[in-house]
């Protein structure tokens, strides 16, 4: 008796691990196929010089161990922001400074606007970052904009292929929409094109696009990883991005990123960055995230390596994806301001929704 019901169990864990393998193999993204470079062996991407992400037994041993001290609220269905306006303009007058107007959606979603151009990052609207509707990370607050609300799109920017900054029915809706430009990093492509999206551009590390006469979209290093199922890690390159523009200067948008020497090099070469986007969530415990995902003290201090004259936030606030709580990363990066005693009007962290005018 008990050795049919010991079999009977071993039937029924072999069948999980096969079901959870074809399920991991279905949703795994294509992989790249290319030359070797300084950060391609021609099987993986890799960031040199770097402390590798944590593998399968540190991510068991993490959900096993969690340091989580503040445990995110309850859903809170806060209300959308202003609906927000179609274009930004440059100044007329060549003495004046062109605006750049920023809206944080949710995030890494944020809404680009200058020079009568809308740029957008990694956007996401679903409930779960996750391949489940009803399994993984569930946000805790809506979009801080409908997404009938945005602007005609007309640059996106993917930083890599997670579920949290890849979410491809965004995606879908709003190529279908706008078809907009999307710039995206080395075989990243393969996987839009497999899913029906177009107009897609795909770039290495050091490489440069024109968007228009006034407009250059540089792609730069990260410090991260990338995968969609089990049998893609690290497939496809993560990327930030320079936005170069004649009008209103250097904005960048880190993207994913753990600290590293790459963001004093992007300082030294497209310093001082008028805006910068930086993370500032999912950064604990430090032991597991710090190769990939940097804290509020790292946020500031690449605030400082890359020379901005104003940041903006982002990665907080919307999925609960390590242990820190829902309000500890806005918490940390105004005692790491303190502490470098930088004025919180030069980083600041929005709330959903929330525009403001550079």
């Amino acid at each position: 008796m008990l050795s049919k019901i010991l079999l009977g169990l071993l039937v029924v864990l072999v069948v999980f691990v096969l079901v959870a393998l074809l399920i991991g193999y279905l949703v795994s993204a294509p992989r790249y196929k290319g030359p070797v470079s300084d950060h391609f062996d021609g099987k993986a991407f890799f960031t040199p010089g770097a402390v590798q992400p944590r593998g399968l037994v540190d991510v068991i041993k993490w959900q096993l161990n969690h340091e989580r001290t503040e445990p995110w609220p309850a859903f809170h269905n806060d209300p959308v922001g202003n609906v927000p306006t179609a274009r930004v303009m440059p100044a007329t007058d060549s003495t004046t400074p062109s605006p750049v107007r920023v809206t944080y959606v949710n995030h890494s979603t944020m809404l680009l606007q200058f020079d009568g151009l809308n740029v957008l990052t990694d956007p996401i609207y679903e409930n779960r970052v996750s391949p489940f509707s009803f399994l993984g990370p569930a946000r805790n607050c809506p979009p801080g904009i409908r997404f009938d609300d945005l602007p005609k799109i007309d640059v996106l920017l993917l930083s890599h292929n997670h579920w949290d900054h890849l979410e491809i029915g965004t995606l879908k809706k709003l190529a279908a929409r706008d078809n907009p430009r999307i710039i995206c990093p080395l075989g990243v492509k393969a996987f839009l094109e497999q899913e029906g999206v177009a107009n897609v551009t795909e770039m290495d590390w050091h490489q440069a696009v024109p968007v228009n006469d006034q407009t250059t979209i540089h792609c730069v290093p990260a410090q991260h990883f990338s995968g969609r199922g089990m049998f893609d890690r690290n497939a496809t390159l993560w990327a930030g991005y320079v936005v170069a523009n004649k009008a209103v200067g250097n904005l960048y948008f880190v993207g994913d990123s753990g600290y590293g020497p790459h963001f004093k090099a992007i300082g030294q070469q497209f310093g001082p960055i008028r805006l910068a986007l930086i993370p500032i969530g999912a950064y604990k415990p430090n032991w597991f995230m710090a190769p990939v995902h940097v804290n509020p003290t790292e946020a500031v201090q690449i605030h400082q390596d890359v020379q901005a004259q104003q940041s903006v936030a982002i990665h907080f606030g919307t999925f609960p994806l390590a242990d820190d709580g829902e309000g500890e990363p806005v918490t940390d990066l105004k005692k790491a301001l303190t502490a470098k005693s930088i004025d919180f009007d030069r980083f600041r962290a929005l709330k959903n929704g929330q525009t403001v005018n550079f």
